[in-house]
C-alpha cells in the first residue's frame, strides 16, 4: 500500500499540475482562437483520435499488465517489452497509411488534419505502459511536468491571433511526440540483451484485441460525442461548447481514475498469486477514495459552473455551464467504472465480460445521442455520455453481486458521510460563490469549501479520513524525530 500511495502521489501531483495549466491557458486560447476555432480543433482532433485508438489497440492496459506480472524477471520483461512495442509499431504504421487516405478523400480541413496526424507518430513511440507496469510513475510524472511547461511557454509566446489555429494544433501534437520520445532515454537500465529472432510480436495480438474496448471505452465515448455533434448539427460552435466543458471534466477525472492505472500491476500480481484478501483490500481502499473525492467534486461543479464558465472561458461559452453540470455526474460513475472495469475485470482476466458491458453502454450512448442531439445539441451529447456510463456501472455491479465475486455493499459503507458532508459544502458554496468576481476568488472559495467538507467528515468520525490523517500525522512526527 505504501508503494501505491507513493506512485499515486507522483501521478496525482502531475494531474493537479495538468489541471492548473488549463486554468492558465484555456481562457487565453478561448479568447484568442474563438468558439469556431476551438470547434474546428475539437472535431479534427476527434477524428484523429479514432485512428489513434485503433493504432494503440489496447496496448496500454495489456502492456502494463504483462510487464507488471514479470516485473522482477529482467529477461522476460525485455522479451515482453520488445514484442509488445514491435506489434504496436507495426499496427500504427498501417493505421497511419489509412489515416492519410482518409485525409485525401474525406477531410474538409486537409492541412489541419495532416498536422493532427503527428499524434499517430507519437503513438508509435509511446512506451509509458512499460513504466506503469514497472510501477515507476516518478519518471512519467517528471517527464510530463517538463513537457507541459514547455508547451505552455510555446502557447503564450507564439499563439497571438485566430489565424494561429494551425500553429496551436501543431504545438500540441509535436509536444506529445517529444514527450513520448523522451521516455526512451530511461529505458536502457530496465532491459537486457535478447535474441530478437525469438521475438514473436503477433502472439500479443489476441491480448491487444481483448483489451481494445476496455482500455479506450471512455475515450471512445468522448470522441463519439464530439463526432456526432459535428455530423448531426453541422455546427462547430456546438462542438466548441462541448469541448471546453468536457476538457474540465476530463482533466478533473484524472485525479480520481489515475488510481486505477496504478493498481493494475499490483492486482494482476495478487491475482496470479491467489491473494484474494489483498485484492479486496485494494478495491475497498479505491472505493473509499472515489466516494471521498467524487461527491464534493459533483456538488462543487454544480454550485460554481454558472459563475465559473463566463469568468474562465468568456460569456460566449455560457452554454458550457449546463454541460458541465450534467457531465459532473461522471466523477462518481466513471470513478466506480474505473475500479470495477480497469482494476478488477481487466486485472483478473475478465475483460470479455467487461467488453460486453461497455458495448451495451456505448450503444445506449449512441441511441440517446441520436434522439437528443438533434433537439438539445451539445447538451444532448452530455446526457448520452452520462446515461451510457451509468448503464455500464449498473451492469458491472449487478454482475459482481450476482456472481458473488466481491461484496459490493462492503465498499459503500460510510456512503452517507460523503453525501451529507458534500450537501453542507454545497449550501455554503452556493451562497458565497455569488460574490466571486474573478478566478482567484473562485479558487479561494472552493478551497475553503473543501476544508468545510473535510471538517464535517471528521465530525462524522469517518474512518477513511481519520485513517489517512493519522498516516500524515505519523509521517510528520517521524520526520521531526529525525
Amino acid at each position: 500500500m505504501k508503494n501505491i500511495k507513493t506512485n499515486y502521489f507522483y501521478n496525482v501531483s502531475y494531474q493537479l499540475f495538468a489541471l492548473l495549466v488549463p486554468l492558465i491557458v484555456t481562457p487565453y486560447i478561448s479568447h484568442t482562437l474563438s468558439v469556431n476555432g476551438i470547434g474546428i480543433y475539437s472535431y479534427t482532433y476527434a477524428m484523429v483520435r479514432y485512428f489513434w485508438l485503433l493504432a494503440a489497440l489496447g496496448c496500454s492496459t495489456y502492456g502494463t499488465r504483462m510487464i507488471g506480472i514479470v516485473a522482477n524477471d529482467e529477461e522476460k520483461r525485455s522479451y515482453n517489452f520488445w514484442s509488445i512495442f514491435l506489434l504496436k509499431f507495426i499496427l500504427t504504421f498501417w493505421i497511419t497509411i489509412v489515416y492519410i487516405l482518409y485525409i485525401y478523400f474525406f477531410s474538409s480541413n486537409k492541412i489541419i488534419a495532416l498536422v493532427q496526424g503527428i499524434y499517430l507518430i507519437a503513438v508509435a513511440f509511446d512506451i509509458t505502459w512499460f513504466f506503469q507496469g514497472m510501477e515507476d510513475f516518478k519518471k512519467i510524472s517528471i517527464k510530463n511536468f517538463i513537457i507541459k511547461i514547455l508547451n505552455v511557454i510555446f502557447i503564450f509566446c507564439l499563439i497571438k491571433k485566430e489565424e494561429d489555429l494551425l500553429l496551436y494544433i501543431f504545438g500540441l501534437a509535436i509536444f506529445q511526440l517529444i514527450s513520448n520520445l523522451s521516455m526512451w532515454l530511461s529505458i536502457k537500465k530496465y532491459l537486457v540483451k535478447i535474441n530478437f529472432k525469438n521475438i514473436k510480436p503477433f502472439k500479443n495480438l489476441p491480448g491487444f484485441l481483448e483489451l481494445f474496448i476496455p482500455s479506450i471505452a471512455s475515450q471512445i465515448f468522448a470522441v463519439l460525442d464530439k463526432s456526432m455533434i459535428g455530423w448531426i448539427t453541422n455546427n462547430q460552435v456546438e462542438n466548441g461548447y462541448y469541448e471546453q466543458a468536457f476538457k474540465i471534466i476530463d482533466m478533473s477525472l484524472m485525479i480520481i481514475t489515475t488510481l486505477s492505472t496504478i493498481m493494475v500491476p499490483n492486482i494482476s500480481r495478487n491475482f496470479k498469486e491467489g491473494k484474494k484478501k489483498d485484492i479486496v483490500k485494494v478495491i475497498n481502499f479505491s472505493f473509499k477514495f472515489v466516494l471521498f473525492l467524487s461527491f464534493p467534486m459533483i456538488f462543487g461543479v454544480i454550485a460554481i459552473s454558472s459563475k465559473f464558465v463566463p469568468i474562465f472561458f468568456g460569456i460566449k461559452y455560457l452554454k458550457s455551464a449546463v454541460i458541465l453540470k450534467i457531465l459532473s455526474l461522471l466523477f462518481l460513475i466513471m470513478g466506480i467504472n474505473s475500479i470495477l472495469g480497469t482494476q478488477y475485470f481487466v486485472s483478473t482476466g475478465q475483460q470479455n465480460k467487461h467488453t460486453i458491458f461497455l458495448a451495451i453502454g456505448g450503444s445506449i450512448n449512441v441511441l440517446i445521442n441520436l434522439l437528443f442531439i438533434p433537439k438539445f445539441k451539445s447538451i444532448g451529447a452530455a446526457i448520452g455520455s452520462v446515461c451510457g456510463e451509468l448503464t455500464i456501472c449498473i451492469l458491472e455491479m449487478a454482475y459482481i453481486h450476482k456472481s458473488r465475486q466481491l461484496d459490493i455493499k462492503l465498499f459503500f459503507q460510510d456512503f452517507s458521510h460523503y453525501l451529507i458532508s458534500s450537501f453542507f459544502m454545497f449550501i455554503f458554496l452556493s451562497i458565497v460563490i455569488r460574490y466571486a468576481n474573478d478566478l482567484l476568488m473562485i479558487l479561494i472559495i472552493v478551497a475553503i469549501s473543501f476544508a468545510i467538507y473535510i471538517a464535517i467528515l471528521i465530525i462524522l468520525n469517518d474512518k477513511f479520513v481519520k485513517s489517512e490523517l493519522n498516516n500524515v500525522l505519523s509521517k510528520i512526527k517521524e520526520k521531526k524525530k529525525i
